[in-house]
This record gives structure tokens, C-alpha cells and sequence, in this order.
């Protein structure tokens, strides 16, 4: 395709991705981003493959428990853990130009398929039972590290755990404080990058406390972008009274603080990990609705714009269908800024003790790296992850603002 042929987002992209430290920070992120999905993959109790009494795989029917995933946003996680794999194979089926690209993706298909229904079939007249049910559990059905040791010596059953056969939310007795590399002495298993006062494993913490800057960032960067494109399109479309009251409300909104009324509100009502989000998207959208409504004010006198009025098209499609596209490369750039954001202001929230309490994340670890100061795996290893996300996320903002502004490329 010649570079006349490409459209301008193929050309921003090309732009964007010719640059070394572009690419290295979209890894990053997407490193990041599969260590979070398949983070009960690499950090748990349960088995990931059981063979006693025939073939089973323990860790899919453990990820929609919900006595062992309570929080809807590990539900969100473990589904797309599940369908990951089928969306990649499905977008190689799409671009297959071949027999041989196709048939690896049918054989990849067919063995997923195999897998996620291996755990529903049912066994000696019983359907599967998942872990930490109420009823009576059996050595196939209670799979964790001290559970197989026992079993092991029973019936010698085969099983194959995660890396770190810890679990985010267990404390291990005895294991208080354990530096880097020291064993646990109940299963011999190492803590890789020690334990917390409370004798949670970090590492483990570290994985699913991913899932929470992600989530963060995302639902309240999107419920802010939700609300500041909705206030700055409808302010920059219609102009006049319209936009003199919302422009009022939105200075009104751009006077506080953001982390000082994020403290206030969190302090005053719950520190639940989605009160925290929703607060956090209710309360960082006045600078996208500022920018929304210069874009609208340069993009409604345009000509294209002034046709569809001509034409009688409905005003909330000449917004949304034709205006919209037109402004969506400052939105993407606000947007990886605004993830960074959110990531940071919660890790800062969790730092000073106002985070959610029952769920793993970097802040609060590295609060309690705070209050036990000697022990420097508790700073260096949260700190660390918090550094190089929000770096990343902003070096790619960076960089998409130069590839997507024509005058940077002059």
C-alpha cells in the first residue's frame, strides 16, 4: 500500500510505531495487561491441571466461583482471560491469506474448546464442583498446596500448580515479613519477592494488584470521558445560553482539586474500590469537556457540517456521527493521560490508608512499606510497577500527540 493510498490514522500509526521507545512502551503495557488476566494462572492455590481419577482442570472451574473471586471486576478479568484466546485465533481466522496459518488456528481452537469443557463433564456420576463450595470437599475438589501434599500421599495423583501456589488474599502463618526467596515452611514454596506485615505473599499481591490499577484506570478515565464528551459536545454544537451554563458549571467543577475532593468524598462515604472509580469519573471530566467544546467550536463551521444541516439531518447525529470522528485523535491523547492519572491518584489514595482494604493493590502495599521502612521490598517492588506504568502510559501519550498533530511532523 503506497503511503498516498494509507489513511491518515494508518499513517499516524506508522508514524507512532517507527519510533523504538514506542514500541517498547505498548509492550509494556501489554505485558502488563496479560500478567492482570491470567493472574490466577500464575498466582493461587488451585491446581492447574488434575489428573486422579481422571483428567480435570481445577483452575477454569475456580474462576467463576465466586467464593474465590468475589469482586466483579475479577469476574470481568477471568472472562476475558477465557475469551482472549478465542478473540486472537478468531482475528487469525479472519486475516488467514492460507492452509498453513489456518489449520494451527482450527488445531489452537479445537484445544480450547477441549479445555474449557473438560472441567463440566461430570465424574463418577457427580458434576464438577468448584473450590470453596459449601459442601463436603474431596481431595479433587479442595486442590490446594496442602491439600495435594496430603493427597500425594494417599493415591499419588498428578498436578500441576501455578508458579506462585499463593494466594493474593491468604495469610500464611509463620511467614510474617519473609525477605525475597525464602521458602514457606508448611509447603517448601518460595516466597519470590517476599511477604507483607500480614504474611501475604508479594508477589502474588503484585499480580492481582494489576487488576486494580487497570480497572482504575480505565472504567474512571471512560466514565470521564463519558461525561465530558456528552457537557463539551453539546456546549461547542449549540453555543449561546447553552454553552455560557455548562462552561460556568465546568469552571465551577475545574476550581477543586481533584485528589483533595477525591480525599473528601472517599473519606465521608465508603472505600470501596468502586465508589473510589466512580468518584474518580465524576470528578476528572471538566478538562475533556473543555477540549470537547473547542473541537466542536472549530469542527461546527466546517463544511461538511453545514451540508448535513442543510440536508435536515438530526442534530444529535450531525454531533455524534459526523463531528465525533473528526475529534477522536485529542480524545485517544487525553484519554492515555487520564489512565495514567487515575492509576496514580489511587495508588495515592491507598498510600495514605484510604484505599479498599479487601482488595491487592500497589498503594497499599506501598503504604505498608511506609510504616515498616527497614524492610525494602515493600517500597522498592510496588514503587517500582506505580513508576513504570504511569511512565509508560504517558510516554505513549506523548507520542501519539506527535504522530497524531500534523504540525509536530513538519
Amino acid at each position: 500500500m503506497t503511503e498516498q493510498a494509507r489513511s491518515p490514522w494508518q499513517l499516524a500509526i506508522g508514524i507512532f510505531v517507527a519510533k523504538r521507545l514506542h514500541r517498547l512502551g505498548l509492550w509494556v503495557v501489554a505485558v502488563v495487561v496479560l500478567l492482570a488476566v491470567y493472574a490466577p494462572f500464575l498466582a493461587g492455590e488451585t491446581a492447574l491441571v488434575w489428573w486422579h481419577d481422571g483428567f480435570s482442570l481445577p483452575i477454569l472451574a475456580d474462576l467463576f466461583n465466586r467464593r474465590s473471586y468475589p469482586k466483579p471486576h475479577d469476574l470481568l478479568f477471568n472472562v476475558v482471560a477465557v475469551v482472549l484466546p478465542f478473540l486472537i485465533l478468531g482475528w487469525r481466522l479472519w486475516r488467514a491469506d492460507g492452509w498453513r496459518k489456518l489449520r494451527w488456528s482450527v488445531v489452537i481452537v479445537i484445544v480450547a474448546c477441549a479445555a474449557c469443557l473438560v472441567p463440566c463433564i461430570p465424574r463418577s456420576g457427580t458434576s464438577w464442583q468448584a473450590l470453596w463450595s459449601d459442601r463436603p470437599t474431596t481431595a479433587r475438589t479442595s486442590l490446594t498446596a496442602a491439600a495435594l501434599q496430603e493427597a500425594g500421599t494417599v493415591s499419588t495423583p498428578a498436578w500441576l500448580l501455578p508458579p506462585i501456589p499463593h494466594r493474593s488474599d491468604a495469610t500464611y502463618q509463620g511467614a510474617l515479613l519473609k525477605a525475597p526467596g525464602e521458602r514457606y515452611a508448611a509447603t517448601g514454596a518460595r516466597f519470590w519477592l517476599g511477604t507483607d506485615a500480614q504474611g501475604h505473599d508479594v508477589a502474588a499481591l503484585m499480580l492481582h494488584g494489576a487488576r486494580i490499577s487497570l480497572t482504575v484506570g480505565l472504567l474512571a478515565t471512560g466514565l470521564s470521558l463519558l461525561i465530558g464528551l456528552i457537557i463539551g459536545a453539546v456546549s461547542g454544537y449549540f453555543g449561546g445560553w447553552v454553552d455560557l451554563l455548562l462552561q460556568r458549571v465546568v469552571e465551577i467543577m475545574m476550581c477543586f482539586p481533584t485528589f483533595i475532593l477525591v480525599l473528601a468524598v472517599v473519606a465521608m462515604t465508603s472505600r470501596d474500590i468502586f465508589i473510589i472509580m466512580l468518584v474518580l469519573g465524576l470528578t476528572g471530566w471538566a478538562d475533556i469537556a473543555r477540549l470537547v467544546r473547542g473541537e466542536f467550536l472549530a469542527q461546527a463551521v466546517r463544511d461538511y457540517v453545514v451540508a448535513a444541516e442543510a440536508m435536515g439531518l438530526p442534530r444529535w447525529r450531525i454531533m455524534f456521527r459526523h463531528i465525533l470522528p473528526n475529534t477522536a485523535a485529542p480524545l485517544l491523547i487525553t484519554a492515555t493521560f487520564g489512565i495514567a492519572g487515575a492509576i496514580g491518584i489511587e495508588a495515592g489514595l491507598a498510600f495514605l490508608g484510604l484505599g479498599d482494604p479487601t482488595v491487592a493493590s500497589w498503594g497499599g502495599l506501598l503504604n505498608q512499606g511506609r510504616e515498616n521502612i527497614r524492610y525494602a521490598w515493600l517500597i522498592y517492588t510496588p514503587g517500582l510497577a506505580i513508576f513504570v506504568l504511569v511512565l509508560v502510559l504517558n510516554l505513549i501519550g506523548n507520542g501519539l500527540r506527535e504522530a497524531l498533530d500534523p504540525r509536530a511532523q513538519r
